[in-house]
């Protein structure tokens, strides 16, 4: 159905896409020049080893691609189903955090680097020029959560309010009525009797043709039962009559 917003929701997933990588690129800066310049500030534990940037920014990744794989087909009902979760996921944890540690970490370094720049002045050059690059890069990485908060808001909301989605008409069953249909019923017709051909046999005076009562003449082909009705007979049966008749003559 044309009421789900395929391009937006592409569009939406593309973005996401983009700030899944912004995240693991910035992620991945920020944790490898704050472990070159660990040993200048001290060995302390710092937000920037957790790699939040890193992994936040798969599940953005994972995310958008699901969005903008979104298409008119069998699949489009999962591919909504699983964008809109992800969406949800990253709205309510991953860019919040990231948001947050991003946030808290770049709080942290800077007093760090401010404790440390009023005992020791005499830090290479390197470790100033990585200190303020990390200070970027982390907020940057706190403006990528806030980013990635806004457009999983909106992919999630178009993923859940957007329209139903379509399914191409090949894959439609549309049900048929039934119709009933009247199968003409056929009687069956006895078949007619058939006569049987007569011999042409002329009945001989005296000839008892049946041999249960009294010596009855009849017609040629045929004989006369004991109530007086005619018979006809086969002409094999009325042959042997015959030849039965011809020899009690004789």
């Amino acid at each position: 159905m044309a009421g789900f917003p395929y391009g937006s929701a592409r569009g939406l997933g593309g973005m996401q896409i983009f700030l899944g990588l912004a995240a693991m690129g910035l992620g991945s800066g920020d944790l490898v020049m704050g472990l070159s310049t660990l040993g200048y500030h001290g060995r302390y534990f710092g937000l920037y080893m957790l790699g939040t940037g890193i992994w936040t920014g798969l599940f953005f990744l994972i995310a958008g691609s699901l969005a903008a794989s979104i298409r008119e087909g069998r699949t489009a009902g999962c591919k909504i189903g699983a964008a809109q979760t992800m969406s949800l996921l990253n709205t309510f944890i991953f860019a919040p955090g990231l948001t947050a540690v991003s946030t808290m970490s770049f709080w942290l370094d800077s007093t760090s680097y401010l404790y440390y720049d009023s005992y020791y002045s005499n830090y290479p050059s390197y470790v100033t020029y990585a200190g303020m690059n990390i200070f970027y890069m982390e907020i940057a990485l706190a403006v990528v959560g806030v980013l990635e908060f806004i457009f999983s808001v909106a992919t999630a909301s178009v993923c859940c309010c957007g329209g139903p989605y379509d399914q191409p008409a090949i894959n439609q069953v549309v049900p048929m009525p039934m119709m009933a249909f009247s199968a003409p019923v056929q009687q069956q017709v006895a078949p007619a009797p058939v006569a049987r051909p007569s011999l042409g046999l002329s009945e001989r005076p005296g000839t008892n043709w049946n041999t249960g009562g009294a010596s009855t003449s009849g017609p040629s082909g045929g004989a006369t039962g004991g109530d007086g009705q005619m018979v006809t007979l086969p002409a094999a049966e009325l042959g042997m009559l015959y030849a039965k008749a011809s020899a009690v003559e004789e």
